[in-house]
């Protein structure tokens, strides 16, 4: 069996339930403080690792940097995140999100990927796109 998909069968144990609530009751936390009220830094501090990993090729490894770099992108009062919808599951979660500079900007669709270890978040990807003024098919990115 393939490793990936004898992981998948872990899904349904009641381990892997806890987890993915523990997970969820954290990360929850961490949008409110972090897209909602837009403290960075308590954010960070409370729920990221010191040695957070990042794959975003413009931000370095660790806590701080990530916080310098989020502290300058969100700087301007106009900055507003829209939260769309939260995934968990397990270790992981995600948050689908329309970020904005102000409000003539139609924005960035961003999902943001977060792995836990211990209750922390240890590891970030994320995906951005600008939000077109119209789309193919009508709909928009949120």
């Amino acid at each position: 069996m393939n490793m990936r998909t004898a992981e998948l069968t872990e899904a349904s144990t009641p381990e892997y339930a806890a987890r993915t609530n523990r997970t969820r009751a954290a990360f929850l936390d961490f949008v409110r403080l972090y897209y909602d009220e837009m403290k960075v830094r308590e954010a960070f501090e409370r729920y990221v690792h010191v040695d957070y990993m990042q794959h975003n090729p413009a931000v370095t490894d660790g806590r701080e940097a990530a916080i310098a770099h989020l502290e300058g992108l969100l700087a301007r009062p106009t900055v507003t995140m829209d939260v769309r919808r939260i995934l968990v599951d397990g270790d992981y979660a995600v948050a689908h999100l329309i970020g904005r500079q102000g409000p003539e900007d139609p924005g960035h669709a961003l999902m943001n990927i977060f792995r836990f270890e211990d209750g922390l978040i240890v590891e970030h990807w994320d995906v951005a796109q600008p939000v077109p003024v119209t789309t193919a098919s009508g709909r928009g990115m949120g």
